[in-house]
């Protein structure tokens, strides 16, 4: 609507060029992927910069170190947007580079033996897009699952949802229980405790089952996760990454980015 075209114009002019650029150039959109990835917190920078040398070269790692510099003067809520605006310049590179960015990327995001949560958002969207590119039929067969299997998958993600935008577990639980009144009659009864912690791994597993979901079974999973995100009346980055990974996965168009007080 109206007022996602004018975030969207706010977003853009708030974008530094450089990083504008380099989102829309093929040359340049694959250093500032590798950029995206890197350590914020600055504690295993220099391991992951030293193994893009390694791989790359000089040259490379310093443009990445150059955009990683510049990503640490924006806010968080940019790093996904940016990746997503790169993808249509990536996906014009040979498919040998695009194989090759998804190890190194991998690579890097496990270097310190650990995946968070914003860590694995990029790495499962960026597989995504790059299998997008790289087999445009989607012909992966897409494996049938029981409906407690299907359950449990909803289940855990509407969970991580919660537990990532609450810190009081009270909160946490009223709202994961209106996302899951949308979500009918069998789901609505189902307990779930929202204070078991959900892996990224349990969350990686469990987006592969919901993939399996028909149209209508994705919106409604969709206007769920939106309902428990909303719940609080604002949307934190967390909150903004999980639906951005959770749209891209069932190949729902997502805005540029989410407001502080709305959910699409």
């Amino acid at each position: 609507d109206q007022a996602h075209i004018e975030y969207a114009r706010k977003l853009r002019q708030s974008i530094p060029e450089d990083l504008y650029t380099a989102a829309h150039s093929v040359r340049l959109s694959y250093m500032l992927t590798l950029a995206l990835i890197l350590d914020r917190s600055g504690q295993h920078f220099e391991r992951q910069i030293n193994l893009v040398e390694k791989r790359m070269g000089a040259k490379w790692s310093g443009s990445a170190g150059a955009y990683y510099a510049d990503l640490a003067k924006i806010g968080a809520e940019y790093r996904l947007p940016l990746l997503e605006l790169a993808f249509p310049a990536l996906k014009r590179r040979p498919a040998s580079e695009l194989v090759f960015l998804a190890d190194l990327a991998n690579r890097l995001v496990e270097i310190d033996g650990d995946i968070d949560l914003y860590e694995f958002c990029f790495y499962r969207i960026l597989r995504l897009n790059l299998g997008h590119a790289l087999d445009p039929s989607g012909s992966g067969a897409q494996k049938r699952n029981s409906r407690n299997t299907v359950e449990r998958a909803v289940a855990n993600v509407l969970a991580i949802v919660a537990q990532n935008g609450h810190e009081n577990p009270a909160e946490a639980q009223a709202a994961l229980d209106a996302g899951k009144a949308l979500l009918g009659k069998g789901m609505a009864d189902a307990q779930i405790d929202v204070t078991q912690k959900i892996s990224v791994g349990t969350l990686d597993q469990s987006l592969d089952v919901v993939l399996g979901l028909s149209g209508k079974g994705r919106r409604t999973l969709l206007l769920a996760i939106c309902e428990t995100a909303a719940h609080d009346g604002r949307l934190s980055v967390p909150e903004g990454e999980l639906i951005r990974v959770i749209c891209a996965t069932l190949d729902c168009p997502l805005p540029p980015i989410l407001g502080d007080d709305s959910c699409v």
